[in-house]
């Protein structure tokens, strides 16, 4: 996941992962490439495509990568303690759902869903620029404010 910088072009996104599998451009503002597999890894008609590539229109700039696992994965390696903080949807008090969550740098954000300490494993990871957490995530935009 970190060899994204989200300042990937389209050309540069196919070249890294060829031509998604399938655009969804249903929503004006946004582009939605995916790819259904990657990494020769065991998916079936009910898993959610490998990686989900969210464009911005009409400037094609990348706002967001996210990769979804067949299985849970251990990512300790990339959310050092020191560096990683844990956010809850809805908030705090009533916590339903949690994410661990590192700044990559004052642009790029990468989130652990589903995880709240070392050990736990997810199958999702998004690495989001911070701009578009107000759009996509709001709850967590709210939170990493504070």
């Amino acid at each position: 996941m970190l060899r994204w910088t989200l300042r990937e072009k389209p050309e540069q996104i196919a070249r890294i992962l060829g031509r998604p599998d399938h655009v969804d451009d249903s929503v004006k503002a946004y582009q939605s490439w995916q790819y259904e597999s990657a990494d020769n890894e065991d998916r079936d008609d009910n898993s959610p495509p490998s990686y989900i590539l969210c464009l911005r229109n009409p400037d094609q700039q990348l706002l967001s990568v996210t990769r979804n696992f067949a299985a849970p994965q251990d990512v300790d390696d990339l959310f050092p303690p020191k560096e990683t903080r844990t956010y809850h949807w809805p908030n705090t008090h009533a916590p339903q759902f949690s994410v661990r969550l590192r700044p990559i740098s004052s642009e790029t954000l990468l989130i652990g869903m589903g995880t709240s300490r070392p050990g736990e494993r997810t199958t999702q990871l998004v690495l989001i620029r911070r701009s578009a957490l107000k759009t996509f995530m709001p709850w967590l935009d709210r939170q990493f404010e504070e």
